[in-house]
């Protein structure tokens, strides 16, 4: 496990291995990931408050969005034409290491919580692709294009996981997806059949 951490580090200094440093074994990626869901779960009042519900949608959440985005972005790099050798899900998981810092955000002025975040949240694409182009020897700016392309499916994921986590009990939807799903629902005119 300290590998891992001590991989993430590097990532956030940009020292990028080759890809077999980042297999690590299976129950470590996800022991890390559940780690992330877990601190993630602490920014996400807006949820409601079942707290072990808010919790155990961000760990799925987690896990869910990171194997999608690393099978992604496998294909994406393999269209490019690399000859990868390896899965992409390890590296993707350590390359996520920033967010266990974002929850901290929360103690700031709303303003300077915004903007920490943006700068949080760009540096960790910036982690993310120099990585992906180090490992693959592909161009960054293919690479940023995957990443970009893969933002609509990371939409479409966000919104079916608390689709499934409302109707499960364990989130609470957002007041403005809530009124504006209601507002969608209302507008539609009623048939006589």
């Amino acid at each position: 496990m300290r590998l891992l951490i001590d991989d993430v580090v590097d990532l956030l200094r940009f020292r990028v291995k080759p890809l077999d440093e980042y297999q690590y074994p299976r129950w470590q990626t996800l022991l890390f990931l559940i780690a992330l869901g877990l601190v993630a779960s602490a920014d996400t009042a807006e949820l409601g408050n079942n707290l072990t519900g808010r919790m155990l949608f961000m760990v799925l959440f987690t896990l869910a969005e990171t194997l999608c985005f690393a099978s992604f972005i496998g294909l994406w790099l393999r269209f490019a034409k690399w000859d990868g050798h390896g899965s992409l899900f390890g590296l993707v998981a350590v390359a996520s290491g920033l967010q266990f810092i974002e929850p901290l955000t929360s103690w700031l002025p709303d303003d300077a919580a915004l903007a920490v975040n943006a700068v949080l949240s760009i540096f960790g694409i910036l982690v993310l692709v120099n990585a992906l182009a180090v490992v693959s020897g592909i161009h960054r700016l293919r690479v940023a294009l995957g990443v970009l392309l893969f933002a609509p499916v990371a939409m479409v994921l966000l919104a079916g996981a608390l689709s499934l986590g409302s109707a499960a009990g364990w989130v609470d939807l957002p007041a403005g997806v809530a009124d504006t799903a209601r507002g969608v629902e209302g507008s539609v005119p009623a048939t006589d059949i």
